[in-house]
């Protein structure tokens, strides 16, 4: 019996993969015997080499963590709707947001059995999305930006005040090398790499591939951190003894805890980022430089997310356009309506002396 042993079940193991490898290499398919475990080992070899490793890596924990031990003895040909909805309400309490992306690969798996005729329906076909609370841009004020600046740690000051004033993804801010950062001439950095996991690769989109300018104060932060740094430092932001920054260390050591001694809310590491675009909108900056300094294709984003912002946090509504108005000489007072302007109607009431009542121009 598998299990007995260790040594067993890894040799049971072993030759499953070379099963599945030789299947892979052949193209063979048995629609009766093959289960679930070893159509997904097939899948997943075959999305080795066409996914992002960061994706690849993320599909297979998912597989090995929930699809597997669902599905996994079950024939491909066998598993209905029913099995499938089964799937689903296995997930018990977690975000409709992490069911959906444990779904993803899944169901990414049961449309390419479908269309390469290894089964004859889809039984995902029919299962509807989970429904996805909104999450909500929590941005610093000013005021709340500048404090958490001036009590970060030194050593941590140049990377978050560059999040706040170029709104660069944390993989984006880990990946920067000195090679892509112009403190001179052009006065830009240079998006071209991401690190997910350790692992280096292109930005998750091609809009992602960008040129920000360094606005004034940020580029003053950047030369004195640059002349700070080893002339042969290769990336921007390390840790004080030189290595790369650990995303999850610099969140649990430095972000939080400076977080609670400024007394200020718990926030995730990306507000950074909602803040530098909340901001810059609330200012009247330009929206299509906004959408060009974070990496977006049009403004549509900033304006379904940061939408408020845009409506600005530090006037009333409609405050430009009065300005322009007064700048053209036109009065920005209600003027009075010329009597001529009134109904007979409503003079009729206002010599009656009523007070409440509607007036139709």
């Amino acid at each position: 019996m598998v299990g007995c042993s260790r040594s067993v079940a890894e040799l049971v193991e072993q030759d499953l993969r070379v099963k599945i490898a030789k299947q892979v290499h052949l193209g063979i398919y048995d629609s009766v015997s093959t289960t679930f475990k070893e159509y997904a080992e097939q899948w997943l070899e075959r999305k080795k080499k066409k996914l992002a490793l960061s994706t690849w890596r993320d599909y297979r924990s998912i597989m090995d963590l929930y699809a597997i031990p669902h599905f996994g003895k079950m024939p491909m040909s066998r598993i209905a709707v029913r099995d499938v909805e089964d799937f689903a309400d296995s997930l018990g309490n977690l975000s409709g947001k992490r069911k959906n992306n444990i779904c993803v690969p899944v169901k990414c798996l049961f449309n390419e059995a479908k269309k390469r005729k290894d089964i004859n329906e889809n039984p995902f076909s029919e299962i509807e999305k989970f429904r996805e609370e909104k999450v909500f841009a929590d941005p610093f004020s000013i005021q709340e930006m500048r404090l958490f600046l001036e009590t970060v740690e030194p050593e941590y000051q140049a990377y978050f005040f560059t999040c706040f004033f170029t709104g660069m993804r944390p993989n984006e801010m880990l990946a920067l090398k000195w090679v892509n950062v112009d403190l001179i001439h052009l006065k830009m950095i240079s998006v071209k790499e991401g690190r997910v996991q350790g692992k280096e690769g292109p930005p998750k989109t091609d809009s992602s591939y960008r040129d920000i300018d360094i606005l004034p104060p940020l580029l003053e932060v950047l030369k004195r951190h640059r002349a700070m740094s080893p002339p042969d430092a290769v990336y921007v932001f390390t840790s004080p003894k030189g290595a790369p920054l650990d995303v999850n260390n610099l969140r649990k050591r430095t972000w939080y805890p400076t977080l609670d001694k400024c007394g200020l809310r718990r926030r995730t590491m990306y507000q950074t980022r909602h803040t530098f675009a909340s901001l810059m909108l609330s200012a009247g900056e330009d929206p299509l430089w906004g959408a060009r300094m974070l990496g977006h294709t049009s403004t549509e984003m900033l304006y379904r997310h940061y939408g408020k912002y845009i409506r600005n946090r530090m006037r009333k509504d409609g405050g430009r356009f009065l300005a322009g108005l007064r700048e053209a000489g036109w009065e920005t007072e209600t003027p009075a309506i010329p009597a001529e302007c009134f109904t007979a109607e409503l003079r009729q009431s206002k010599e009656k002396g009523l007070r409440e009542i509607p007036v139709t121009l």
